[in-house]
């Protein structure tokens, strides 16, 4: 069997500040120690219910958050940013068998976590047939691509709701619940407890279907700056729909985060 895990930071337990987030912060080594734990759980849970392939997609900010010298040295992990239209999701293909999220949190337009965001802090709103879109509905769909279903997910109350209503009997491990600017967090070797034993449940469950994707993808992204809409409007196929607002269609998924790789 093969793993595919898709890592981020913002939903880790505790994490409250971007701060905490961001390389050259004091504040940042402990929450990339605790990331990588998280990690390590979500491999040891795989393992343990038969995963004997697992890619390992080091997913923020600068793309090299994990020590790889503490994970397993059966697992490969891809570090840095390719500029691949996968983005979060580098290194997807037809070949897995399974997609893991670790460290994922609410988008942009929710108050959900004091980091809510998608995949950049310059928008207000991205939507896809007018359903907001997270990182995990995007990335999640970027599985469904490849036929891959997404098993599990960690992160904040929010995108946890947010994937059990989009994926029906996705494990998930809630490690914050935020309210304005701080969160409420269970502690984090229990975190990684909990996300070892439900890897290991969603693996071995089998019976999650890949998500169905739409037949048409109408996309809209509403900026939080007025002038990176009108520098972004000249992107070829895209329509302004008002200052802060620009739209396209597409009836290829790919070709979306074709376009989205530049626009966001």
């Amino acid at each position: 069997m093969k793993v595919f895990i898709s890592a981020d930071i913002e939903g880790t337990a505790g994490i409250a500040s971007w701060d905490e987030t961001n390389k050259g912060h004091a504040d940042y080594t402990y929450f990339s120690r605790q990331m990588t734990a998280e990690v390590n759980a979500a491999i040891s849970g795989a393992m343990k219910s038969g995963a004997s392939e697992i890619l390992i997609r080091d997913a923020h900010g600068s793309a090299r958050n994990i020590d790889p010298s503490a994970l397993p040295d059966c697992v490969r992990i891809i570090r840095g940013w390719a500029r691949d239209p996968f983005m979060m999701m580098q290194g997807i293909d037809a070949s897995f068998d399974a997609v893991v999220f670790t460290g994922y949190h609410s988008p942009s337009g929710r108050g959900l976590n004091p980091l809510s965001h998608t995949m950049t802090g310059d928008i207000f709103s991205l939507k896809i047939n007018g359903e907001l879109v997270s990182e995990f509905l995007m990335n999640a769909m970027s599985a469904a691509y490849y036929k891959v279903p997404v098993v599990f997910l960690s992160g904040d109350a929010g995108i946890a709701k947010i994937a059990r209503d989009k994926v029906p009997g996705i494990e998930t491990v809630v490690t914050n619940t935020g309210s304005g600017s701080s969160v409420d967090s269970i502690h984090p070797a229990k975190v990684v407890r909990l996300i070892e034993e439900g890897v290991s449940r969603a693996i071995s469950n089998g019976s999650i279907k890949p998500m169905t994707l739409p037949e048409k993808f109408e996309v809209e992204i509403v900026y939080i700056e007025h002038t990176q809409t009108h520098r972004l409007s000249f992107f070829p196929g895209v329509e302004k729909a008002d200052d802060r607002t620009l739209t396209f269609t597409e009836s290829d998924y790919f070709e979306v985060l074709r376009k989205l790789l530049f626009l966001l």
